[in-house]
Formats: structure tokens, sequence, C-alpha cells
């Protein structure tokens, strides 16, 4: 996994609920070194007294949990946070908990037993969620794309970008940290018209001098990441 992406977790307020101790201590000292702040909970009830006593913007939960089951504590959350990111984890669970989770908004599902690097792939996709309800994103070096009204800004000073220029940073912003393919890009930002690699380079290109060069990562013959210097 690339530290470079790792760091932008920084923002990232997490509440962990995992009766498993090894599991989730190991969840935990994964992320510590990324995010703001990290708070573990062995039960239900210890999850939600965190919850009331702290700021959070994810969760990721245990489905089956002591005390109180991780969709109880999310449907509480949910009553009232309509927004915050909830990440389940679990084995072997029924289809009922698995529907039920996903009407309360279930942001994703991670199996036991998973690799660290699907955690931290998951919650580098939660944070375009979690930026588009705060509006902007930070791009780093004082630019930031405003997700609701898909401007971007440098400090206080909108900068003009083309409608196929800003439908690149976007696609770069909703899949930040990982790699985006030429094919990928065609499809998302060219849609039913076709675009060359080196139309492609051409708007990256583009896309650079209007913020700076090492925010799009070149990757070699396959496409490009955006890897914000925060």
């Amino acid at each position: 996994m690339d530290k470079k992406a790792l760091k932008l977790l920084k923002h990232l307020d997490v509440l962990i609920l995992e009766d498993d101790q090894f599991l989730g201590r190991t969840i935990l000292e994964a992320l510590e070194p990324y995010c703001n702040s990290v708070q573990l909970a062995k039960d239900g009830e210890e999850g939600l007294d965190y919850y009331y006593q702290n700021i959070f913007n994810l969760i990721i939960t245990d489905i089956n949990l002591p005390k109180k089951s991780g969709i109880k504590v999310a449907q509480n959350i949910r009553q009232n946070d309509q927004d915050i990111v909830i990440v389940f984890l679990t084995a072997h669970d029924t289809e009922q908990n698995i529907y039920s989770a996903i009407d309360i908004g279930a942001f994703a599902f991670l199996h036991k037993p998973f690799q660290l690097e699907q955690l931290y792939n998951t919650l580098l996709m939660s944070i375009s969620k979690i930026y588009t309800e705060s509006k902007y994103f930070d791009l780093g070096r004082g630019y930031k794309y405003n997700l609701k009204t898909n401007k971007l800004f440098y400090l206080d000073d909108e900068i003009h970008l083309t409608k196929t220029e800003s439908h690149l940073l976007y696609i770069f912003i909703k899949n930040i940290g990982q790699v985006i393919t030429f094919n990928s890009i065609e499809k998302n930002v060219w849609y039913e018209k076709q675009a060359t690699p080196d139309t492609i380079r051409m708007y990256v290109n583009k896309l650079r001098a209007k913020l700076y060069y090492e925010l799009i990562e070149n990757i070699q013959g396959y496409g490009y990441k955006l890897v914000p210097q925060l």
C-alpha cells in the first residue's frame, strides 16, 4: 500500500466496534498512524457511549457484538447522523443481517478474514463520500475542489476548468488512492466517445498545469493515480 495515499486518511475520526480483542487491536494499530483519531470499543453499548461522547465521521463495526449488535448500534447512530460512513465487518452472517445493514446504509462490508490493504482501500474510498458531505476536497498546497459545484479553488480564488477537465478531476477524486486505467478514464469521462491515450495524457497535463505536477502520478503504460501532497 502506497504510504502517500494513506496520508489522505488524516481527516478520519474512526470508531471501531469489535469484540475479538486481537482483531480490534490489529485494526486500531493499523489506523492510528494515519487517522486523526481512532477509538476501540469491545461491545455495542460501549461503542454507543464512545459515539455520544466524541465526534466521528466513520464507524467500523462487527455485525455480531455483545450487549448490543452492530445492527442495533448502527440504527441508533443513523437516527442521529444520516451521513456518517458505516463499514460492517462480517464472517458468516444471515441474509437478514446483511439486508438490515444495507437498509441502514452500509458503505461497505469487509468479510473476515480480510487483508489490511482491503481495510485501507475501503477507508480511502470512503473519503470522497465524507468530503462530499462537507463539500470541499483538499488537494493539497492550497488547492481544494468543491464536490457539489464541481469548482476548483486555489485559496479563495476560483480556477477555471473546462467540462472535461472537471470530469477528469472528479473521477480521480472519487477513486482516491486507486490507479485509474486509461480505459476507465475514457469510459467515465468521455462516455460514448473515444479518447486515445495521447488525448488523455494531454488533459492530464492540462490539469497538472492548473494545479501541480505531483498531484497526478503516472503509472507507466497503465493509467494515473491522484496523490495529493498534504
